[in-house]
């Protein structure tokens, strides 16, 4: 991380997020939707891989694949409008590590840093404290996000929304899946454009 980019919250302000995204410090495995649970967010509207439509990518042109770009982007975009991400890092190991969360401070707006992130990182260390949610990228369109409730990134889905993109389930997060709860927590809410087609094993 280049430092001149961040700088370090106050100890009283990091003490509240420390708590808040504690679940960063433990391992999945080791969490329940009690701490949080986790569903994607992505330009299809089922995993690619329940029908075998990989095809879909393989035989997009250059310029849908622009647009897709562009929507993704769109979307991380208005995301900092929403809310300024904080990044946070870790200190020290074992039973001893803490999280340590910084501001953003460079020149460059905070949407094209993270926009530039999802071209180069899985993994940006990034999170939302008003909007509870981390988020990680994946290739082929995709941004994973762990959140604490529907109810906190009511904002966050409603831009997904917006931007004609879909909600889908974590089925790599097994006990943190908890779709069938955001799926009634979202149709509820008007927001059913953004559900996944394919429903099976939710």
């Amino acid at each position: 991380m280049n430092q001149r980019k961040f700088k370090n919250v106050t100890k009283a302000d990091n003490k509240v997020l420390s708590e808040k995204f504690s679940f960063l410090l433990k391992y999945n495995e080791h969490c329940t939707t009690n701490d949080f649970s986790w569903a994607a967010i992505t330009i299809f509207d089922h995993w690619l891989y329940e029908t075998d439509s990989f095809g879909v990518i393989e035989n997009a042109t250059e310029t849908q694949k622009r647009e897709w770009d562009i929507t993704i982007k769109s979307f991380l975009s208005k995301l900092t409008k929403l809310e300024v991400p904080l990044k946070y890092k870790y200190v020290g190991r074992n039973a001893y590590q803490k999280l340590q969360f910084s501001s953003y401070i460079d020149d460059q707006h905070v949407s094209e840093y993270l926009s530039e992130q999802f071209d180069e990182v899985y993994s940006p260390n990034i999170v939302f404290p008003r909007l509870g949610v981390e988020l990680w990228f994946q290739d082929n369109w995709t941004i994973h996000f762990k959140y604490l409730s529907p109810e906190q990134c009511f904002d966050m889905f409603k831009l997904v929304s917006e931007l004609g993109l879909h909600i889908l389930p974590a089925y790599c997060a097994d006990h943190l899946n908890d779709y069938s709860n955001l799926s009634s927590f979202l149709s509820d809410n008007g927001l059913t454009s953004t559900l996944a087609k394919i429903k099976s094993s939710l």
